[in-house]
């Protein structure tokens, strides 16, 4: 920054390739006014010469970013902490072209579990892949919209609106924001059961469509939808996880291990028996609707001298295949009688 006139000759004549630099005072603080963490002091002296005009004559950031903000006559400029410490490197260049700078405010970086910067394995990725895998915007917004940010010291919900309405910097916290995707499961779950039934059926049947086996006929029938849906809607968190939750509805045949029939404390001999009763039982209903079904099923659980618990899980595993599902006696009401008969013979067979 201080060669003579004769050093600048005997450097050009050597080739160097030249820069244009800012001539950064070399003592004196350089402050400004943080909306976030206040008022902000550098020493100049830890400054460097910085560039403006790199050697193919375009511009860097510093000076691009400021010009770009004052013509654009951006009057807040909110950016991650991390670039804070350029920040007094752009209040010397607006300074020095004689431009008010604009308010800043340096946000909290987003921060993983681990409080490590935020990388894809902690869930860092396109928004629009959340999208596809069943994240509602809604959901999204609200959860973003808390990250380094609160409306007061307890509400988690919010509408676009509320959010619109009360934001301000002032808000913002100084500390690294977590990102919980565990957090963002359950926001996502409440506002899944905060939608009517016509729009969660309408919102899951594009997931159901894309993620049940190719064997299921398609189109799928809307309906028939629309009855499996109350009984899932309270169990799912992402729309991505509807196929997997519903499949036996859709299938054909189960595939399971026979011994999860017989659970902690059936022996084949008890299990064929209960299934058998029950059969007989189920084809002698005349309806079958989930009370008509409560009210022959519960009591022969004590008939057959078994716990409830126990009869109503192998009868769960025989008509789903799995051993968590929706309430049994309406999923066995949405199955049919049909479905039902047939899967109970499967099963009797497994044991036989």
């Amino acid at each position: 920054r201080d060669l003579t006139p004769e050093q600048r000759a005997k450097q050009e004549a050597s080739g160097a390739r030249k820069v244009v630099r800012f001539r950064t005072p070399l003592e004196g603080p350089t402050k400004f006014l943080d909306v976030v963490r206040g008022e902000v002091v550098f020493d100049n002296s830890t400054l460097d010469d910085f560039v403006l005009l790199k050697s193919d004559g375009y511009p860097t950031y510093h000076l691009a970013n400021v010009i770009d903000d004052h013509l654009m006559q951006v009057s807040h400029v909110m950016r991650a902490d991390e670039w804070l410490s350029s920040t007094p490197r752009h209040v010397l260049l607006y300074r020095a072209l004689g431009w008010e700078p604009p308010q800043f405010a340096h946000l909290p970086m987003i921060l993983g579990p681990d409080r490590s910067k935020l990388s894809k394995r902690h869930g860092a990725t396109s928004l629009l892949e959340y999208r596809d895998r069943g994240y509602l915007p809604e959901a999204m917004m609200n959860f973003l919209g808390l990250l380094g940010w609160s409306l007061d010291d307890h509400t988690e919900l919010f509408t676009r609106e509320e959010l619109m309405k009360h934001f301000s910097l002032e808000r913002i916290g100084k500390t690294g924001a977590i990102f919980s995707l565990e957090k963002l499961d359950w926001m996502n779950g409440v506002y899944i059961r905060g939608l009517s039934l016509d729009d969660f059926v309408a919102q899951a049947l594009p997931f159901l469509d894309k993620g049940l086996p190719p064997e299921v006929p398609r189109p799928l029938p809307q309906d028939y939808v629309k009855t499996i849906a109350p009984l899932v809607q309270e169990r799912v968190r992402v729309l991505g996880e509807m196929a997997e939750l519903t499949e036996f509805f859709f299938a054909n045949s189960l595939e399971y291990d026979a011994g999860l029939l017989l659970g902690k404390n059936l022996s084949r001999e008890k299990a064929g028996e209960a299934l058998k009763i029950a059969l007989d039982k189920l084809k002698a209903l005349e309806g079958f609707d989930a009370a008509s079904l409560e009210n022959v099923l519960r009591p022969l659980a004590a008939e057959l001298g078994l716990k409830t618990g126990d009869f109503f899980g192998l009868l769960r595993m025989a008509t789903t295949g799995r051993t968590a599902a929706p309430p049994l006696f309406q999923t066995m009401a949405v199955l049919g009688r049909e479905r039902c008969l047939n899967r109970l013979e499967q099963a009797l067979a497994r044991v036989s």
